[in-house]
């Protein structure tokens, strides 16, 4: 009978330790899964205000691209109403210095075309593609108003 009471208390103290083991095991598994959960929401509220960061970004860089695009506009708007009011003295001119201002409003023509295609390039660029064809469009307009300088002392001749 001293061996089955020795064998009934080995098995509760094994069955005792195996629970608090077990107790153990599960509140680990539950502080790892809360540490998991956590972790989890610091990410995604993480990638939230990343997005957030990245919009506001996103609508400064557009703001300064339609702030800019609007002074080249502007720039092309002024050198296209000397351009009107030059071929109205053009088509005033006569002999030897008509045939010069017509070569030289055509080579203003040509420059406006390439001032048109080059703004054209700045809807939808972005980045360094943006930065390349605003300075495109900046060469074509500086272009253009020389051209529209040299119609102009064409028509002073």
């Amino acid at each position: 009978m001293r061996n089955y009471v020795r064998v009934l208390l080995l098995a509760v103290a094994v069955s005792t330790a195996a629970v608090g083991c077990g107790s153990k095991a599960a509140e680990a598994q539950k502080e790892a899964d809360q540490k998991a959960a956590e972790a989890t929401k610091a990410q995604k509220e993480a990638d939230a205000k990343a997005e957030v960061e990245k919009k506001e970004a996103e609508a400064k860089v557009v703001k300064a691209n339609a702030e800019a695009k609007a002074k080249l506009q502007k720039d092309v708007d002024a050198a296209d109403r000397k351009v009107t009011y030059l071929k109205e003295k053009v088509a005033k001119a006569t002999g030897a210095a008509k045939k010069n201002a017509d070569a030289a409003a055509a080579e203003v023509e040509t420059r406006r075309a390439s001032v048109k295609a080059a703004m054209a390039k700045l809807d939808g660029a972005m980045g360094t593609s943006w930065d390349t064809a605003k300075t495109q469009v900046e060469a074509e307009t500086a272009a253009l108003g020389k051209a529209v300088d040299a119609l102009e002392a064409t028509l002073k001749k």
